[in-house]
């Protein structure tokens, strides 16, 4: 098999990875009732996006570091060089929603690499652009089918443009509750 096919992943052995290899408990006496207020947060929205993102994280750190020497953080820079360069840190900061530092020290290993290029900002000496490679455009295209397979995986069962449409839904919703708290936090600074 080659590093651009894709490698098929039973769900089980997806979560038994992203659970660090602890098997899931069917026994009784492993089941707790929980209070009610820990049920109602155990069942936020919130709280079941992030713990399906960090196995989602999970699997997608075993699939692509060891296929392709990326890491999650440094994939998400790619894709947002693929689809806005050039760009600066600052840009990639805020597009990726990750700290300047953390890109800061990923962006060193992409151009050691040599899958992502620095170039001088037209209007600030102090700024630089960052651009892809041909090297990195070739490692997005052989990872994107990769990429594309888990997709497909994930979502078995359900119609893509059902999830896609739920999720700009609660993005836009979660954006501009985001805007309202920055707001409330604003005013409240200044009084």
């Amino acid at each position: 098999m080659s590093a651009g096919e894709p490698q098929s992943v039973s769900a089980a052995k997806a979560l038994e990875v992203a659970r660090s290899g602890r098997p899931k408990s069917t026994s009784p006496r492993h089941r707790r009732q929980h209070a009610p207020h820990i049920d109602a947060l155990i069942r936020l929205v919130s709280v079941r996006i992030v713990r399906l993102s960090e196995v989602i994280l999970r699997i997608g750190t075993l699939a692509f570091k060891e296929r392709f020497g990326v890491k999650p953080t440094d994939l998400r820079i790619l894709v947002i060089l693929g689809a806005h360069q050039p760009i600066s840190v600052n840009e990639v900061s805020r597009r990726t929603h990750v700290d300047k530092a953390w890109i800061s020290r990923s962006l060193g290993g992409l151009l050691r690499r040599r899958l992502i290029g620095k170039t001088g900002h037209p209007s600030d000496s102090r700024a630089s652009l960052l651009s892809l490679t041909d090297k990195g455009e070739a490692l997005l295209r052989e990872i994107a089918p990769v990429a594309q397979e888990y997709q497909r995986q994930l979502l078995q069962g359900q119609r893509a443009r059902d999830v896609e449409r739920m999720l700009d839904l609660l993005s836009a919703q979660a954006e501009q509750m985001f805007q309202t708290a920055m707001r409330e936090k604003s005013r409240a600074a200044r009084r």
